[in-house]
């Protein structure tokens, strides 16, 4: 698999994985899970309806129904997403266990595991799984590579569809996308982790989608995908449960509360609105949320998130190799010689209380969006040597 995480994304896939993965496809037995979840019932149940762990609050926004006590067990899932080999499906369960802990251990606790704990790295495995997983990620990598094959093809008439993405099944590609979890898992190892403490009378949302990427940092800059899992000023938050989110930051930008908490606590519902109006951007088609959460207030942040471009929206478009000292008028009476894939961010102009931009970070505001944090730049140089 091509380092397509690492900065901007751009997809390469090698023959080798491809064979190896249609080679575990082979190996085809039936199996009884039907229903396999991309969002896994342990963590919905922290959303459930009057935390009887067995209903949720469910709003779809493609037709706009509010349901505050649909079936639990039915959500975050698709028939055989995994195939019906059950090999992946059974794989996930047992992985799901360990990633239970984790969490429920931090709902529990209000508190973040250290980051020399073995629950601190099924953290990490938590967001890059239920990231890379998600029907939103497998639907953006698609329309990547179908606006490729269109801007490929507007260079060359005669071209014939490269992208291997494109021949691939669902299945094939979900369990592709999988197998990178442990590298984004590393990637991200270096941003710094602190728990958000909602004491407001407003709950957290969460969605079909709960990972949010965003970056404050690049917000404003007109380039290319902000969001990469490498890039200069990176921020993931997501929702545990209606009172507690998780964020993870580049603290070489960003000053989240005091140092020397491992936690922030929120009491301004206008902070905790914007949390919550980032799911509606993020996700695909569903929120989750309790008995908290009435239905004036999901349809009222729904209409709010329609003035936001919708994220994760995989595109691509011609640009050009640049060399350096090169007059970019020259270079502008050339044809197209670059192809950038990259995705729509989620930018609603967040602004939190207490998270900021610390003076070092600011200094930064010249950086080219590509940059990549030390972490991840040492990672890739030391694949290439």
């Amino acid at each position: 698999m091509a380092k397509c995480l690492i900065g901007n994304l751009v997809i390469l896939i090698p023959v080798l994985t491809i064979a190896e993965t249609l080679a575990l496809i082979q190996k085809m037995q039936n199996t009884e899970k039907k229903n396999q979840h991309y969002i896994p019932k342990f963590y919905l149940r922290n959303f459930s309806y009057l935390n009887n762990q067995k209903q949720i609050g469910v709003y779809n926004t493609k037709n706009c129904k509010y349901i505050p006590t649909a079936k639990l067990k039915t959500q975050g899932s698709k028939k055989f997403f995994y195939g019906k080999d059950g090999v992946l499906e059974d794989h996930l369960s047992d992985l799901e266990g360990f990633l239970a802990t984790s969490i429920n251990t931090i709902v529990s606790s209000s508190k973040l595991p250290k980051k020399d704990n073995q629950n601190y790295a099924f953290l990490l495995g938590f967001i890059s799984i239920t990231d890379l997983r998600s029907p939103v990620f497998l639907n953006m990598m698609k329309q990547m590579s179908n606006s490729m094959n269109f801007e490929l093809n507007k260079l060359d008439p005669n071209f014939k569809e490269y992208s291997d993405i494109s021949k691939l099944n669902d299945e094939t590609l979900i369990k592709m996308l999988l197998s990178m979890s442990s590298e984004v898992s590393n990637i991200i190892s270096d941003l710094q982790a602190k728990l958000l403490i909602n004491q407001t009378n407003t709950a957290f949302i969460s969605s079909d989608f709960p990972i949010i990427k965003y970056n404050q940092l690049l917000e404003k800059k007109d380039s290319s995908s902000k969001t990469g899992y490498g890039v200069v000023g990176l921020q993931i938050i997501f929702p545990i449960n209606d009172k507690l989110s998780v964020i993870l930051f580049d603290n070489s930008v960003y000053k989240v509360g005091n140092k020397r908490d491992n936690h922030l606590i929120i009491k301004k519902e206008k902070d905790i609105d914007s949390l919550n109006l980032l799911q509606f951007v993020n996700c695909l088609t569903t929120i989750f949320f309790n008995e908290k959460t009435s239905e004036d207030y999901i349809i009222k942040l729904h209409q709010k998130s329609k003035k936001f471009k919708k994220a994760n929206q995989g595109k691509s478009e011609l640009g050009y190799v640049v060399k350096n000292g090169e007059n970019p008028q020259e270079i502008m009476k050339r044809k197209e010689n670059l192809i950038i894939m990259n995705s729509t961010d989620c930018e609603i102009n967040l602004s939190i209380e207490k998270i900021k931009i610390h003076s070092k970070g600011k200094s930064m505001n010249t950086i080219n969006s590509n940059q990549l944090r030390k972490h991840p730049a040492n990672l890739r140089k030391s694949k290439k040597n």
